[in-house]
C-alpha cells in the first residue's frame, strides 16, 4: 500500500489557490465597483456615476418649482421724505416745510401705451435703370469688415463683372405721409410724436432672376451686398422683431439715422477701377459717359485725320511750287518767229513766251485759290460737325458735376429734398455666359415694431421691422458675355486634327492663341507670352507673362454634315462639324471653318479680332474718388503706379 502524505498544504493547495483568487476578486468588486473611486465633482460635492443624474434631476425639479411659483414681493421703497422733513423741522424751525426737494416727474404711460397710429404707405420705386460693365478693378485679397475697410485693405488688379441697378424714390412724399400719420393735426394732440414722423431708411433689397436653359425665368433671389462692403453685419437686419439684436428697434433707429450709414446704404461705393479706359458711374450717367467717350474718340480720330490730310496737302503744294519754278515753260511761237524774220519773229516769239509764263503762273494761282477755298469750306463744315461733339475734359467734368448733384452728403436733409432720391445697389456675383434681370425696393424702419400702438386692422405689423416700398418694374435682360471662347478654324482629315483659336479676356484685354488638337486631347493650355523689350512700358505693364488658355473641353470627334443654309437665299452646304465635351457625357458641336459659323459666334470672333488691335494702356493707380464721386486721399500703403502691385504682379494677372 502507498502511504499518503500528511502535508496539509500539499493536500489542499488547489483549494487554497481558489480561496486566494476569490478573495482578490471580492476585493476588486468591492473597491472598484461597489465603492467606485470615479467620483465626479459637481456643485462642490462628489458624486458617483449613478448619483450625479439623481442630483441634477432633483436640482432641475427645484428650479422648475421656483419658476412656477409666484414672484416674491420685494420690500416697498421708502422715500424717506417725511423723515427728511422731520429732521429739517427739528433743527431749523424757520424753514418752510412746504417747500419740497425736486423730484423726478412721472412718465406719461398714457402716451406710450394708449396711443394708436396708422402705418403710412411707403410708396413706389420708379425709373429703374441697369448698367453692366466688365473692367479691371482693385479686388481685395482679404476679408472686408468695419475694422478693415476696402480703402485700407490689400487689393490687386483683377477682372470683374459688375451690374449696378439704379432707381428713384420720392422722399418728400414719404416725409409728408409720415408727418400726416404721426404728427399732423389729424392725430390726437397727446399722441402727436415728431420723432416718429422722421422716417429712417433701413434696407435696400435687390433681387434678380436667371434665364434658364429652357427659356424660362427662374425664381427671384435676393442679391447679397458686394464683397467690398464693410458694413455687411450692420445692414443685415432681421425683418422679424423677435430676432433683432440686443437693443431692438431703438438701437437700429439710432445706428441708421447717421449720415455715413445712410450714404453707404442708399448709394454704396463701387470698386476702384484700375482700367484706364473705363470709369464707374450710376447707370443713368454711365450711359452718357459711354456716349461721350465714343464721341471723344470720333472727334480725336477726325482731328488726327484732318491734321494728317492738311500736312499731305501742304507737302503737295510745296512740291508744285518747286516744280513750277524749276521747270521752263515751253515757248510755243519760237519756230515761227525764226522763219519769218529776226526782229518780228523775235518780238512775237518773246511776247508769246512771256504770255505763257504769265498764264502758267495765273493758272497755278487760280488752282491754289480754288484748293484754299475748298479747304476752307471743308474745314468749316468739319468744324460745324465737331462743335456737336463734346470735348473730352469738358464732358468728363459735366458728368462728374451731374454725379455730385445726385449724391447725398452729410448735409443732405431728406425732408427738404425737392428732387427724387437716386439710390442704387450692386451685383458682383454674376457669372459669365448667364442672363439676368433685376428689380429693387426700398425699406424704412417700423418704429412701432414690438408695441401695441397699432389699430386693430394693422396689428399684423407688430412683428415687422421693415416697411417695404413696392417693387420697381422688372429690368430688361442683362446678358453677361463669356471670358473665354474657342473657334474651329480648319481641319486636316488625314491627320484627324482640328486647328482652333482660343481667346481669353485677361486684365481688360483679349488675347488669342492657336492650338492643333487631336481626338481625345484637351483644348487649350498655358502659354508663355513673349514680351517685346522694345515695346512701350504701357504694353509691358498690361500684358501678362503667361495666360491659361485651358478651356476644360476636349475634342471628341468630327463629322461630315450635308445640309442647307438658312435665310432667303438657301444653298447647299457641305462641311465638317467638331464634336466636343466638357464632362464626357454631354456632346456639343461647332461647325469647322469661319464661313459655316452661326452669326453670334462670327460676331464674337470679329469683336475679339477688333479688340486685339486696340492699343493697350497701363493700369492706373488707386483713384482719387471713392466710387461714389467723392474726392479722397489714396491709402499711403499702395504703390502710386498700379496700386500695391509691381509690374511683375500686374503681368501675372494678380496671382501672387
Amino acid at each position: 500500500m502507498i502511504k499518503k502524505s500528511s502535508n496539509f498544504f500539499e493536500q489542499h493547495i488547489e483549494k487554497i489557490v481558489f480561496a486566494i483568487v476569490g478573495l482578490v476578486f471580492m476585493w476588486l468588486l468591492i473597491t472598484h465597483v461597489i465603492i467606485s473611486p470615479n467620483y465626479v465633482e459637481y456643485n462642490d460635492k462628489n458624486f458617483g456615476p449613478g448619483e450625479i443624474d439623481d442630483e441634477i434631476h432633483e436640482q432641475s425639479e427645484r428650479l422648475k418649482d421656483k419658476l412656477s411659483s409666484k414672484p416674491e414681493l420685494k420690500k416697498v421703497y421708502d422715500p424717506c421724505l417725511p423723515k427728511f422733513i422731520a429732521h429739517i423741522a427739528s433743527s431749523l424751525d424757520t424753514i418752510n416745510i412746504n417747500i419740497y426737494p425736486v423730484q423726478p416727474g412721472r412718465v406719461s404711460t398714457e402716451k406710450i401705451f394708449k396711443s394708436r397710429y396708422r402705418i403710412p404707405e411707403i410708396g413706389e420705386v420708379n425709373n429703374l435703370t441697369v448698367e453692366y460693365i466688365r473692367t479691371v478693378a482693385y479686388v481685395p485679397i482679404e476679408e472686408i469688415d468695419e475694422q478693415n475697410p476696402y480703402s485700407n485693405s490689400n487689393s490687386e488688379p483683377n477682372d470683374i463683372d459688375l451690374v449696378t441697378v439704379e432707381a428713384k424714390f420720392d422722399v418728400s412724399e414719404l416725409y409728408r405721409r409720415f408727418h400726416e400719420n404721426f404728427a399732423s393735426e389729424e392725430v390726437k394732440e397727446e399722441w402727436q410724436d415728431p420723432c416718429l414722423a422722421n422716417p429712417v431708411f433701413g434696407a435696400v433689397q435687390l433681387q434678380r432672376q436667371q434665364l434658364e436653359t429652357n427659356g424660362t425665368w427662374g425664381k427671384w433671389q435676393v442679391v447679397s451686398r458686394t464683397n467690398i462692403e464693410s458694413r455687411n453685419e450692420l445692414f443685415n437686419v432681421s425683418e422679424d422683431y423677435e430676432n433683432l439684436r440686443p437693443g431692438g428697434i431703438k438701437v437700429c433707429l439710432l445706428k441708421f439715422d447717421d449720415a455715413e450709414v445712410r450714404m453707404g446704404l442708399l448709394q454704396p461705393k463701387a470698386y476702384e477701377i484700375a482700367s484706364a479706359e473705363e470709369e464707374w458711374f450710376p447707370p443713368s450717367l454711365h450711359k452718357k459717359f459711354v456716349k461721350y467717350e465714343k464721341d471723344k474718340k470720333i472727334y480725336e480720330r477726325r482731328e488726327r485725320k484732318e491734321t494728317e490730310r492738311m500736312a499731305r496737302e501742304d507737302e503737295r503744294d510745296q512740291a508744285r511750287k518747286k516744280r513750277s519754278t524749276a521747270s521752263p515753260i515751253r515757248k510755243t511761237g519760237g519756230g515761227r518767229g525764226g522763219g519769218r524774220g529776226g526782229g518780228r519773229g523775235g518780238a512775237r516769239g518773246g511776247g508769246r513766251s512771256g504770255g505763257a509764263l504769265d498764264r502758267g503762273a495765273q493758272n497755278l494761282d487760280r488752282q491754289g485759290d480754288r484748293r484754299n477755298t475748298e479747304r476752307t469750306r471743308t474745314r468749316s463744315d468739319r468744324d460745324k460737325e465737331n462743335e456737336r461733339l463734346p470735348k473730352s475734359k469738358k464732358s468728363d467734368e459735366d458728368i462728374y458735376s451731374e454725379l455730385d448733384d445726385i449724391l447725398i452728403t452729410e448735409k443732405t436733409d431728406f425732408s427738404k429734398m425737392s428732387e427724387p432720391l437716386v439710390f442704387w445697389a450692386h451685383d458682383d456675383s454674376i457669372e459669365p455666359e448667364k442672363t439676368y434681370r433685376y428689380r429693387i425696393r426700398l425699406g424704412v424702419f417700423n418704429a412701432l415694431a414690438g408695441t401695441n400702438r397699432f389699430f386693430e386692422e394693422e396689428t399684423s405689423y407688430k412683428n415687422k421691422v421693415i416697411l417695404w416700398s413696392s417693387f420697381s418694374e422688372e429690368s430688361e435682360a442683362v446678358e453677361i458675355p463669356g471670358k473665354m471662347y474657342f473657334f474651329p478654324l480648319s481641319i486636316r482629315e488625314a491627320a484627324r486634327t482640328v486647328t482652333l483659336q482660343t481667346s481669353k479676356y485677361v486684365l481688360g484685354y483679349w488675347y488669342s492663341s492657336e492650338f492643333t488638337v487631336k481626338q481625345g486631347e484637351s483644348i487649350g493650355e498655358v502659354v508663355e507670352e513673349e514680351l517685346d523689350e522694345d515695346a512701350p512700358l504701357e504694353t509691358k505693364i498690361t500684358m501678362p507673362e503667361q495666360i491659361d488658355f485651358s478651356t476644360g473641353a476636349f475634342l471628341v470627334d468630327f463629322r461630315f454634315v450635308n445640309d442647307w443654309s438658312s435665310g432667303s437665299n438657301m444653298r447647299k452646304r457641305r462641311y465638317y462639324d467638331m464634336l466636343y465635351s466638357y464632362d464626357g457625357t454631354n456632346l456639343k458641336h461647332i461647325p469647322i471653318k469661319q464661313s459655316y459659323w452661326d452669326k453670334d459666334l462670327l460676331a464674337k470672333y470679329n469683336e475679339i479680332k477688333r479688340a486685339e488691335k486696340e492699343p493697350k494702356q497701363a493700369l492706373r493707380d488707386w483713384s482719387s474718388r471713392d466710387g461714389r464721386g467723392r474726392v479722397r486721399e489714396r491709402p499711403t500703403d499702395i504703390d502710386p503706379r498700379i496700386g500695391d502691385f509691381n509690374i511683375h504682379d500686374a503681368r501675372m494677372g494678380g496671382r501672387r
